[in-house]
């Protein structure tokens, strides 16, 4: 279970016949009772979880308004004992600026509109810290989110909170746009709490104080499974994207109105390898910048590993030819991974490098120790010049987008040429 599992949404108002709002608190137990409830601004079926409050007034419920762009958002301080918390001030201040930072940077993205947000902040939830109404039967606006702020999370970090909220006024914004796609599914996890996770890091990047143990952030993608199975830590993709594959925050979401919407992993593959914008140059340089360590939040912080980099593996042998005469390996490349393969050549030698691959797969050289990469054609070819003494190790890195879950063969070959 995620820190940010999307359930039903949000609690808007505090007990019957509250004398004041400190003492007016949710009752948990009843949240099941009744279908429907009153409540300016936000009127109809509560989500699922939270039926409890129906026939409840809101009229001893704090509540701001903020507009961006073509949003709306509600914050509605629901009356319970978490208003003599401790942190009281601090959550609501920043609840109130994130909710500013999110519609500044996205704000214009729910066009034409109107989308209303309702965030409601309550103590006495079940389960994760922020959860959002993901399940609206096809109804674009209003989304409810709630806000769950119970003893146990006063540790949490107030960035973090900050980062979650973004992230879930994004996927309303989601919303907006796809209402129809409502299910949770193996193959949509990825894009949908990834691009979350992407614009939650533009405002608030994440510091080592903020990671909890719920929920994933781009400094913990896996690279030992394809891009499509990373779920939230598929962000880290997006801010390359941005920052270093001539996208913008725009294009990340132009992207995400249009892609087709799939159940299970290799059919979210065949979509992928048949993405006419995640192109194999695309991956290939994500790739790259996940080896050099290269991709930055707008801030200019370095989103650095925290689960091991792009897998390499050090071919057996040393290349020792005489002139004229050729060397093959045959290395294998799984789609949306990405992968090293180093060689190591005997000093005093130039060599002509020839990686042989299908279309859709790309490939680049360097020699270990240096930074550039040689990149280009898949057909071309490059020579090696492994001068000094002992040896000379060289990385070879591949990314492949073709259609298929197993694995893809390229041929390596050299030939001695001096």
């Amino acid at each position: 279970m995620t820190l940010l599992k999307l359930v039903a949404g949000l609690v808007l108002l505090a007990a019957k016949a509250a004398s004041s709002p400190v003492e007016a608190a949710v009752e948990v137990p009843n949240w099941w009772t009744k279908p429907q409830f009153d409540c300016p601004l936000w009127k109809g079926t509560l989500p699922n979880g939270y039926q409890d409050l129906a026939g409840t007034k809101c009229g001893n419920a704090k509540t701001k308004t903020y507009t961006g762009g073509f949003i709306t958002a509600r914050l509605y301080e629901i009356p319970g004992a978490w208003q003599k918390a401790p942190r009281y001030t601090e959550i609501v201040k920043g609840t109130g600026d994130a909710i500013k930072k999110g519609l500044a940077t996205f704000g214009s993205l729910a066009n034409p509109g109107p989308l209303a947000i309702n965030i409601g902040i309550a103590w006495g939830g079940i389960g994760e810290l922020i959860k959002v109404d993901d399940n609206n039967s096809g109804q674009k606006s209003p989304c409810y989110i709630l806000i769950n702020f119970p003893p146990e999370w006063n540790d949490v970090p107030l960035a973090a909170l900050q980062k979650d909220i973004i992230g879930r006024m994004y996927q309303c914004v989601e919303q907006y746009h796809r209402p129809t796609v409502t299910t949770w599914t193996e193959a949509n996890k990825w894009w949908r709490r990834g691009i979350a996770r992407y614009f939650d890091g533009l405002s608030y990047p994440a510091k080592a104080g903020d990671f909890l143990t719920e929920g994933l952030y781009p400094e913990e993608y896996h690279y030992g499974v394809p891009l499509y199975q990373n779920s939230d830590a598929a962000s880290l993709f997006f801010h390359f994207a941005d920052q270093l594959g001539g996208w913008s925050p725009a294009d990340v979401h132009s992207w995400m109105k249009t892609h087709p919407n799939k159940a299970k992993y290799d059919d979210e593959l065949a979509s992928l390898s048949a993405d006419s914008r995640i192109t194999p140059s695309l991956w290939h340089r994500f790739i790259l910048a996940s080896i050099d360590g290269t991709i930055k939040y707008p801030s200019g912080q370095k989103i650095t590993n925290t689960q091991g980099g792009v897998p390499s593996r050090d071919q057996s042998g040393t290349v020792d030819l005489a002139v004229g005469a050729a060397y093959s390996r045959s290395v294998s490349i799984s789609s949306f991974k990405g992968a090293i393969n180093v060689f190591t050549v005997k000093a005093g030698q130039t060599l002509r490098l020839s990686v042989e691959t299908e279309p859709g797969v790309e490939w680049s050289v360097r020699k270990v120790g240096t930074a550039a990469w040689n990149s280009g054609a898949r057909t071309r070819t490059v020579d090696l010049v492994a001068g000094g003494q002992g040896t000379v190790k060289y990385q070879i890195a591949l990314g492949s987008t073709k259609n298929g879950p197993g694995g893809y063969i390229a041929k390596v070959g050299m030939k001695r040429t001096v």
